[in-house]
């Protein structure tokens, strides 16, 4: 008898009031939240990494190639090393701007680097042990693209110095 008295006055949680017919439905709908979240997310990430292979396709000349022993002898100063999605890069001058490009033109969920260079000079790019050597040019521009650790060189890039700095 005591119990009993006790339950009357006891305070309920908010989430007792709620009919036991009502969890089922309740359930239901936050999964169904859930998922339509999730999914609208993931749509708009996909459509993001679209865009971005779309604007990542810079078409242009092929950069001219050269020898190891050409792009060591080099002009002026050093190389500068830096490293990107699992791929080295060495240029001599001028700024750079890289991305993840996801393959199966933005769809995939497998992406390789993309590096845009506003005047590199020359460059080297090593992959898996493997190099390659491009010669753009003084003040020319390049991209450098390494789909499947195969680099690729063209002589145009969107990046630049002033671009950068309207962000």
């Amino acid at each position: 008898m005591p119990s009993r008295r006790r339950d009357a006055f006891r305070v309920r949680h908010p989430l007792e009031r709620i009919p036991r017919a009502a969890w089922p439905f309740l359930i239901a709908g936050l999964l169904v939240a859930s998922g339509w979240y999730l999914s609208r997310n993931y749509m708009a990430l996909r459509d993001a990494r679209v865009r971005d292979y779309e604007a990542w396709q810079i078409e242009g000349s092929a950069c001219p190639v050269i020898g190891e022993a050409e792009f060591l002898r080099g002009r002026g100063r050093g190389p500068r090393h830096f490293a990107y999605g699992g791929v080295d890069f060495f240029r001599r001058h001028g700024h750079v701007s890289c991305a993840p490009i996801y393959y199966d033109q933005g769809r995939s969920s497998r992406f390789y680097p993309v590096c845009q260079f506003t005047s590199p000079g020359d460059l080297l790019v090593r992959v898996d042990g493997r190099d390659w050597y491009f010669r753009p040019g003084p003040g020319q521009p390049a991209t450098v693209s390494v789909a499947h650790g195969q680099a690729r060189c063209v002589m145009a890039s969107n990046f630049t110095i002033e671009s950068e700095m309207a962000r």
